[in-house]
Parts: structure tokens; sequence; C-alpha cells
């Protein structure tokens, strides 16, 4: 299985836009009913950078200024990690809070083979582990803040946090 994790790949200029301006009050937060389509709703809120191929408009590209600094994060993955891509799918800053849920149901991000960035941006319940399922093992990651970790397309899910909240940029690509 491929998985990659970096606790050391960010820049100072990223930590402090990080801080300044996606753990500030300079982003926007739409509430979300649900992580993944499922009957039981389980909500956070997203700022969505750019969508899903699937549900772009013909000719719509990014959905937010923060696409630049998304790029160079995982640009700055990429490079330490030499890992190369070719095509970016989808884009998010998530936020997870005690819903009154313990977990996100399991699910894999697109229906077709991608590899996802994931970054931990805060200090978060440490419990709030990402899960990834790889066959019958399952690889617990916990969340540590500036901490990268990619992985392919495989089934996972996360616990929300009981305290405070969880914040992740994702970002999903060929």
């Amino acid at each position: 299985m491929f998985f990659v994790e970096d606790k050391n790949f960010l820049n100072e200029k990223q930590i402090k836009h990080i801080n300044d301006n996606i753990l500030n009050v300079h982003i926007p937060w739409f509430f979300q009913k649900n992580t993944v389509k499922s009957k039981k709703q389980k909500p956070y809120l997203s700022h969505t950078v750019l969508r899903r191929p699937e549900e772009r408009k013909k000719g719509e590209e990014f959905n937010s200024i923060e696409a630049s600094f998304c790029i160079d994060v995982l640009n700055s993955f990429c490079k330490k990690n030499n890992i190369k891509y070719k095509e970016l799918l989808r884009i998010a800053f998530n936020l997870s809070y005690n819903n009154g849920f313990e977990k996100c149901d399991v699910h894999k991000d697109h229906d077709y083979d991608h590899k996802q960035l994931i970054v931990y941006l805060n200090d978060c319940d440490k419990q709030s582990y990402t899960v990834i399922k790889n066959n019958k093992k399952e690889i617990k990651i916990k969340p540590e803040r500036f901490k990268g970790v990619c992985f392919e397309n495989k089934p996972h899910y996360h616990y929300f946090p009981k305290e405070g909240t969880r914040v992740i940029l994702i970002i999903t690509f060929k």
C-alpha cells in the first residue's frame, strides 16, 4: 500500500498563512449535512477550494482565493517526498466537531484511482484519528498539527473530536 507520513514539510510562510488565515476569521466555513453519502446526517463545516470534477460546471476552476496556497502546500509535500501528480481532483478545508456521532462512515473520496493528501492544521483531540482500511488491517493515523499523510484510494474514516475542532486540508489528485 502506498502511504507517506511527513511531519516537517511546511515552510514558515505556509505555517504563518495557516495560523493567520485558515485558523482565524478570514476563511468562510459552510455547513455540510454529511461527511459522506449516508442515511444519517453527520454534519461538519467545509471550505471548498476546488470541487470534484463531476460537480464542476464546464470551464469552472477554483472556488476560493486559497487555491494557490493549497497548491503550494501540495507541491511542498510532493517535492519533499518525491511524489508526482498530473491532475488536481478536489481541494477542501474541513472542520469537524463533536456532532453527537463517534465517526464518519467508511468511504473513498472518489470511485476512481487517486491519491489524497490530508494535512492536519490544528492541535485537536488526539483521539480523532483517521483510519485507513487496507485489506483486513487498519492503519490509525494520529492527528498532529502540520503533519501530512498521503495515501492511495483506500477506504477510510475519521473519528469526530469529542472536544474542540479538527481542521484539515484535503487534496485529492491523480
